[in-house]
């Protein structure tokens, strides 16, 4: 597998592995080395993890962005319409840098928690957003919508000191209760 072929797969990873790449060249890392290391980023648990495609949408696990950066990538990495599920936070965040992306992208916005900062910063700038309490009514949300196809990313954007693996198995296994 080539090195092209290894980025084209994880597009997610490329600005990041390419930063990797040009570090490990600098302090003369073997090419077979760091090849090694990108055949395994996939292995990365809850990082744009597809977990499912139900009624024309993908669903996937992206539980590890706790930070409004993360999210930000993980959007750029999403092709076509997203309806995307995010934490809601009573903390001060800053989704500034989500905005330019969510008026091209997402589609539907489905808030979890505490929801008012999210409000603030995406209303008139997504088509629909809408609170929910329970994940199960998120990803309920986020199956049942006019949109016949999408990419359901659940993406915190923010870190609410929940167990990210607990809340990536919360959503997993919702999913798979549709």
């Amino acid at each position: 597998m080539g090195i092209e072929s290894i980025a084209k797969e994880m597009n997610q990873n490329v600005h990041g592995g390419l930063a990797a790449i040009d570090t490990a060249l600098l302090k003369k890392m073997r090419q077979k080395a760091i090849r090694d290391c990108f055949i395994h980023m996939d292995e990365m648990p809850h990082k744009m993890e597809f977990v499912a495609r139900i009624q024309g949408k993908r669903f996937v696990d992206d539980a590890s962005s706790n930070t409004v950066n993360s999210t930000w990538y993980a959007m750029e990495s999403t092709d076509g319409p997203i309806i995307w599920i995010a934490e809601g936070s009573e903390k001060a965040v800053d989704y500034k840098m989500l905005v330019k992306a969510a008026e091209q992208k997402i589609k539907m916005l489905i808030c979890l928690g505490e929801s008012s900062r999210l409000h603030e910063y995406f209303e008139g700038k997504v088509d629909i957003i809408v609170d929910c309490d329970t994940m199960k009514q998120a990803v309920t949300r986020a199956l049942y919508n006019e949109l016949e196809t999408a990419t359901v990313l659940y993406s915190p954007a923010v870190d609410n000191e929940k167990d990210m693996e607990d809340s990536a198995k919360e959503f997993k296994h919702e999913v798979a209760e549709l």
